[in-house]
């Protein structure tokens, strides 16, 4: 039995608290008891960062790998995104202004050709001035005279359309690499026509050549005037050469047996109360008959009946294309 420092033993040290006294003080506290005894999780309370580390990986295999494969992607995406930022930006600023250029070119078109031109057949937008059932364009591009005359004429004869129907034929013709319908003067001097200038100047751009069928088929001209008088006076000064410059090309062709029309003299007359000139042969039949129905239209036409037809259009309501 070794001594300690004091002199004592180990053993009598340990026998400073005996035995009997320990029971006796857990018998008068028994919680002293319970609480020095060692608890369970005591121990594992204490935990170190390597071991939280270890868990972790542990439980969510591959977890950290597939955050990491996500965000290096995710940098890639986003440096394809910035890489095609300005490409975009270029084709989007390209496709507008090709946008914004058709629009401002239809605007510019749209306003030019809407100037009180109701059909559009084409590039061209045409205005029959009366309703008519068909419309045929007639280029007019390197044509004479006599070629002008022959093509309309061989429109009267094999135009084969219903009766009591009208046929709108308008000419046009290539101008700076445009096709553009002509006007009513253009018209008269590809015809070789001996208008009086008071006429000629009083009469407006458009104008309408057209087939009326009915009792065979019928040609009529309609022109329109700003200066009602100018256009009457001009109108009996042209007697003396309308015969000639307009019978031709509604498919009368002069022979020894009518060359007298040419000097015949037009007679007053009126067709539903409407005053007209008209050039009659000998046989009493109308060859050629013009009127002024109201104070912006001349008719010329080769029968009262397309005359009257051609009047009736005029004043029927206009039909509302959509």
């Amino acid at each position: 039995m070794e001594p300690t420092s004091n002199g004592t033993s180990k053993q009598e040290k340990k026998l400073d608290i005996p035995g009997d006294e320990k029971k006796e003080n857990l018998k008068e506290n028994p919680n002293q008891a319970s609480s020095l005894q060692p608890k369970p999780n005591m121990f594992r309370a204490v935990r170190t960062f390597e071991r939280d580390l270890a868990r972790v990986m542990k439980e969510k295999k591959g977890s950290v790998i597939g955050i990491a494969v996500r965000e290096q992607r995710e940098r890639e995406n986003n440096v394809e995104k910035v890489e095609d930022t300005p490409r975009k930006k270029m084709l989007l600023i390209f496709f507008s202004a090709l946008a914004i250029a058709g629009g401002m070119a239809f605007i510019g078109y749209f306003f030019i050709n809407s100037n009180g031109k109701d059909e559009t057949i084409g590039t061209i937008k045409i205005n029959s001035l009366i309703t008519a059932e068909s419309n045929k364009e007639i280029s007019v591009d390197g044509f004479s005279q006599i070629k002008l005359i022959k093509t309309v004429v061989l429109e009267l004869a094999s135009t084969n359309l219903r009766l009591d129907t009208v046929l709108n034929l308008y000419f046009t013709e290539t101008v700076a690499g445009a096709k553009q319908k002509i006007s009513t003067e253009r018209f008269f001097s590809l015809l070789g026509g001996r208008i009086p200038p008071v006429l000629l100047r009083s009469l407006g751009d458009n104008f309408m050549f057209g087939i009326h069928v009915f009792n065979g088929n019928q040609p009529f001209i309609v022109l329109k005037t700003d200066f009602y008088e100018n256009a009457f006076l001009g109108l009996l000064k042209w007697e003396g050469n309308m015969v000639s410059d307009i019978l031709p090309i509604f498919g009368v062709r002069f022979n020894d047996e009518n060359r007298y029309l040419i000097d015949k003299q037009f007679s007053d007359g009126t067709l539903k109360n409407i005053d007209v000139r008209k050039l009659i042969d000998n046989k009493g039949k109308i060859i050629l008959i013009y009127a002024i129905p109201n104070k912006e239209t001349i008719i010329i036409a080769t029968g009262e009946d397309t005359l009257s037809e051609v009047v009736n259009r005029l004043n029927a309501p206009k039909k509302i294309t959509q």
